[in-house]
């Protein structure tokens, strides 16, 4: 694996900063393509507010129309009831005219017919009878009719009202709806804006490891950066296992590209020791995100790096002799580089003694 940290140079370093910056253009895109999904969701939930202001301001309407209607029932049927009131009333002024007319409080118009004996004097009592039944005939008949038109507003009233009423449910029944596709916005907006936190973190952790990697090529480029290669550095095997990958150009199965290693990996059974190649001072131990943790030991004139590695046991200033186990092997592969000065070198023709 080609690590950020292991640049061979400057120009290697460089290719290797832009597969870095191309993720953090990606992510830089993904996240514009939420902010403007986000956007989209924010005027499409504004629609909807709106649509639901305009339902809840049209159920308003139609309350107050089914409330004027039931006010408009309540009113006819105080009507309906001064009608039998006066209906009542009129049969009692009838009754009362009658009696003063014959003054007969207790006998019957029919009765008194009968029993005059004069012709003259019956006439006069029938065209009399008769104008005060056909008065009452007449206030009868306009009594019904006044019935028959508030039977007929009563009808159309409860008529409207239950068109209302109907018109109420599927209204209700739409703002629901609404309501729901709403929630629905709601929580699509909610997730957006999770998925936007983690670009934005994960962006944030790459501008990290960027930062940190430029600091440390910088600090470790500054020393012994005319160093000689020499035939005098001699080499402990740092894991007991196989080579798999050699320091060269390999194949990178992650970008599908061919890629410059910068050292060599080793295959060996997790858990098994990692050893110092050669006597020297940590100057770096640590872990880059994406790249699993490092260590890197200065020696004399020349460092080497052990990289994917698990259960370090030394620290950034800690002496170690050759032979000492400074970690262990993690996802039983191991890459180590020998680098001379700033640049990385094929560490295999320096191993002098095995593991």
């Amino acid at each position: 694996m080609l690590l950020w940290l292991l640049a061979q140079s400057i120009e290697d370093y460089q290719k290797q900063l832009e597969q870095i910056n191309q993720l953090i253009i990606e992510n830089q895109n993904k996240l514009e393509e939420l902010k403007k999904e986000e956007k989209n969701i924010l005027y499409e939930l504004s629609v909807l507010q709106s649509r639901i202001e305009l339902y809840n301001q049209k159920l308003d309407l139609l309350k107050g129309q089914i409330q004027k209607l039931s006010d408009e029932i309540y009113v006819l049927n105080i009507k309906k009831q001064a009608i039998l009131e006066e209906i009542e009333k009129t049969k009692e002024k009838l009754s009362t005219s009658a009696k003063l007319l014959y003054k007969l409080p207790k006998n019957n118009m029919w009765e008194l017919l009968l029993r005059t004996g004069s012709f003259y004097e019956s006439y006069k009592i029938e065209v009399s009878l008769m104008s005060i039944l056909k008065y009452y005939k007449a206030l009868g008949d306009n009594l019904k009719a006044k019935q028959k038109e508030l039977e007929i507003t009563e009808n159309e009233i409860n008529k409207n009202l239950k068109i209302l009423e109907q018109s109420l449910i599927e209204e209700e029944i739409a703002l629901k709806e609404l309501e729901k596709l709403k929630n629905l916005k709601q929580a699509k907006l909610e997730k957006i804006r999770k998925n936007k936190i983690q670009k934005q973190n994960y962006l944030s952790e790459l501008e990290k490891s960027k930062q940190k990697l430029e600091k440390i090529i910088s600090e470790l480029s500054k020393k012994k950066e005319e160093a000689k290669k020499t035939s005098a550095i001699s080499l402990l095997m740092p894991v007991n296992g196989k080579i798999v990958n050699d320091f060269g150009y390999i194949f990178d199965n992650v970008y599908g590209t061919r890629i410059k290693n910068s050292g060599i990996d080793i295959k060996a059974p997790r858990n098994s020791p990692v050893r110092a190649a050669e006597s020297g001072i940590v100057v770096y131990v640590g872990f880059i995100e994406g790249y699993g943790n490092i260590i890197i030991i200065e020696h004399s004139g020349f460092y080497t790096v052990y990289s994917q590695v698990i259960g370090i046991s030394v620290k950034r200033g800690d002496k170690v002799i050759k032979g000492q186990q400074i970690a262990k092997v993690g996802d039983e592969l191991v890459h180590f580089e020998l680098r001379i000065g700033k640049e990385a070198v094929d560490p295999k023709p320096y191993f002098t003694s095995q593991f």
